[in-house]
């Protein structure tokens, strides 16, 4: 059967994460407008950024929290500045890919228990004002437990499926005021 599943992603080129966006030094925190953190703020605000990324007592923004699903627990990963540990290392590029493609900057497949499928949506300068807040945080470093998940779904490149079915990737047109027409 997995081998079916497996064979069935590469057929459809689903399997594949993408490749990999090559790891930068994080910006200097005062390299970004106090504007655009503090929208970044409100926006981590507003997707409750913290209140999957912050373990109960720990460092915020430094992962480790666990997501229970019925098919096993899910460790949310480190998402200060921090290099080696957390998306220090990580341009825009790269962290708008895995807002929008649930695709990280090695190019491994994110799972959905990140809810890229909702931050997709954001527009780009939503997405910068996100990471500009981000890369202002204190760098810690730590790394999330492993994931606990049944088998198969461990085997992140299943993952194609999923996006298949249900990511719509980009952001939603703006709101129009206009009547619909009849």
């Amino acid at each position: 059967m997995l081998a079916l599943g497996v064979a069935m992603c590469g057929a459809l080129g689903l399997g594949a994460g993408s490749s990999p966006i090559q790891a930068q030094p994080a910006p200097a925190a005062d390299s970004f407008p106090q504007e655009q953190v503090r929208r970044g703020r409100q926006l981590a605000a507003l997707g409750d950024c913290a209140g999957c990324h912050t373990p109960s007592g720990g460092s915020a923004f430094a992962g480790g929290v666990a997501v229970r699903t019925p098919f096993g627990e899910i460790y949310s990963t480190n998402i200060t500045p921090e290099p080696q540990t957390g998306i220090g290392e990580w341009p825009l590029d790269a962290f708008r890919r895995a807002l929008r493609q649930g695709i990280s900057r090695d190019g491994h497949r994110l799972y959905p228990a990140f809810p890229y499928d909702h931050f997709t949506h954001l527009t780009d300068d939503d997405i910068a004002a996100l990471y500009a807040f981000l890369m202002t945080r204190d760098p810690v470093q730590a790394i999330a437990p492993q994931n606990r998940l049944m088998f198969p779904l461990g085997f992140r490149p299943l993952i194609g499926i999923w996006d298949a079915l249900y990511l719509k990737e980009g952001p939603k047109p703006p709101a129009s005021n206009a009547p619909s027409p009849r």
